[in-house]
């Protein structure tokens, strides 16, 4: 079997790659950059056009709408794409990027598996328009043709691989077969990098990674601003994007803005917190809660995260209703007051997180792959 990875940008893409690479089932990735987190990837197996990250820019430095600028990309990026897509068994193309690439590639007898790693694009749009409009915006930051494209990957794939049963269902209730859809979990973790710390008395300091209306940030600073408890701490990773910054400046709440880290960097900073909190209005599987987790931290987390597949609530973490900040609260707070229960969470949640490897995540999707290009029945567990 040889597969063909298509994908405009990075995700977990290049994982995917070398993972395949490893193990001489890579026929060829093709990208718009080289990698960039230490990916070992055959440099001959590797396609590369820089051009539609360029284009993604153009709008931008114009002074346009930059989600023009997204689906610019994903179309420039398809049209170049699907010249490379044949001569293979499997193509793994990721969501946008994937429209002609999928038609050339079954026009070759290619098995096509499209790449969505968040939830049904018709529910995500619906879910964050919603959000947006409660927090008095006008629509959510989308461009409205991009689902529309990607309702047209979805009829045209033979499979969509899936990252969670959060997003699993989503597909469900818009009518997608189960058999045509893979549950394949994507994520990996770094031990050497993503690792607990010795315990300290630090103070109980909660952290939140990737900041947005989507990812519930209000939510959780509405949470702190009902915590009248000595030594906590509230620290925001991933910059301040410009539609959340007037909510944030008003809720009178005291946080530390950390900005963006890389990698290394970001691993110091769960290493010196005490729980991880995202309380996301849509996602997929969102690698921040396996680091976290993998660093010895508790996480409270929303359905929508798709966090059901790597927690059990009241073992690695807490599960919350979704827009509930007295809920986030209770939750904090009762790692805060019982800190041998936080801390016997955050042992179960390094544990857990220590089985998730790249590895795993290859073996389960080279046996997807392997049973679809055969032809036979995709496994519904």
């Amino acid at each position: 079997m040889k597969v063909t990875v298509s994908v405009g940008g990075t995700w977990n893409a290049f994982r995917l790659a070398e993972q395949l690479d490893g193990r001489g089932l890579l026929h060829r990735l093709v990208t718009t950059h080289t990698p960039r987190r230490g990916e070992r990837i055959s440099p001959e197996r590797i396609v590369i056009n820089p051009i539609p990250e360029i284009v993604m820019r153009g709008p931008r430095a114009l002074g346009l709408r930059w989600q023009i600028g997204d689906y610019l990309k994903a179309v420039s990026f398809d049209r170049w794409a699907e010249r490379y897509v044949q001569d293979c068994d499997v193509l793994a193309v990721w969501a946008l990027f994937g429209l002609r690439s999928t038609r050339a590639a079954r026009r070759h007898g290619v098995r096509t598996v499209l790449q969505r790693g968040s939830t049904h694009a018709a529910t995500q749009w619906e879910l964050l328009d919603e959000e947006y409009r409660r927090w008095g915006y006008a629509a959510p930051p989308l461009d409205r043709r991009l689902l529309v494209r990607q309702l047209q990957e979805y009829e045209e794939a033979d499979y969509i691989e899936v990252t969670s049963r959060f997003v699993l269902r989503s597909f469900l209730d818009r009518g997608v077969a189960r058999d045509r859809l893979l549950h394949v979990p994507n994520l990996g973790i770094d031990s050497t990098l993503f690792h607990p710390a010795p315990p300290d008395s630090r103070p109980f300091r909660i952290v939140a990674v990737g900041l947005s209306l989507r990812k519930g940030t209000p939510y959780l600073v509405q949470a702190v601003a009902r915590l009248r408890v000595p030594d906590l701490e509230l620290w925001l990773v991933g910059g301040i994007p410009a539609d959340l910054g007037p909510l944030l400046r008003t809720a009178g709440v005291g946080f530390r803005d950390v900005g963006r880290l890389p990698h290394s960097a970001l691993a110091e900073v769960y290493r010196a917190a005490s729980v991880f909190v995202l309380p996301s209005i849509e996602e997929g599987l969102p690698q921040s809660v396996l680091e976290a987790m993998a660093s010895g931290l508790p996480v409270i987390l929303t359905p929508n995260t798709g966090g059901e597949d790597l927690i059990e609530h009241g073992r690695e973490g807490l599960i919350v209703p979704m827009r509930d900040p007295a809920a986030i609260a209770d939750a904090i707070l009762s790692l805060y007051e019982d800190e041998d229960r936080r801390r016997a969470m955050a042992a179960a949640a390094a544990e857990r997180a220590r089985a998730w490897t790249w590895d795993a995540y290859g073996d389960r999707a080279i046996r997807a792959y392997i049973t679809l290009a055969a032809g036979q029945p995709i496994p519904l567990a």
